[in-house]
């Protein structure tokens, strides 16, 4: 199990708190679980990569009122299939290949004022990939 320390933006504080998230990769089957406990409630999200646990956390904190301030929350996060297990994504670019200076670990603190949900961040990926074979 791994141990994340991250920064939340507190949408009705207008204020940034400190937090845990701990990462496992469950033994049984392929899913990456997370799980976040802000004000004595967990929060717990799971999925078959770490792109997909973490897009699923961060919507249920965004209902919440939270937004997670890390590199997995830009609007230009993508993760290749060979890294889904991994939590390292791409910053994407329009009109541009993904590179391997490109990679960034989904859990890196990112000074970010607004937070896209899981549909945004899948519109842009989809223009991304448009843009790509224009």
């Amino acid at each position: 199990m791994e141990k994340y320390d991250i920064k939340l933006y507190d949408f009705y504080r207008d204020s940034e708190i400190e937090a845990e998230v701990f990462a496992d990769e469950c033994e049984s089957s392929d899913d990456i679980v997370l799980k976040i406990t802000l004000r004595g409630i967990a929060v717990t999200a799971r999925a078959d990569g770490y792109l997909s646990a973490y897009q699923e956390l961060r919507d249920k904190l965004l209902t919440n009122g939270f937004g997670i301030k890390c590199n997995g929350s830009l609007i230009n996060v993508n993760q290749s299939a060979m890294m889904s297990y991994t939590p390292e994504v791409y910053l994407i670019e329009i009109g541009k290949q993904a590179l391997l200076k490109d990679i960034v670990n989904i859990w890196g603190y990112c000074d970010i004022k607004t937070f896209p949900d899981t549909k945004e961040q899948t519109e842009y990926t989809e223009k991304w990939y448009a843009s790509l074979r224009a």
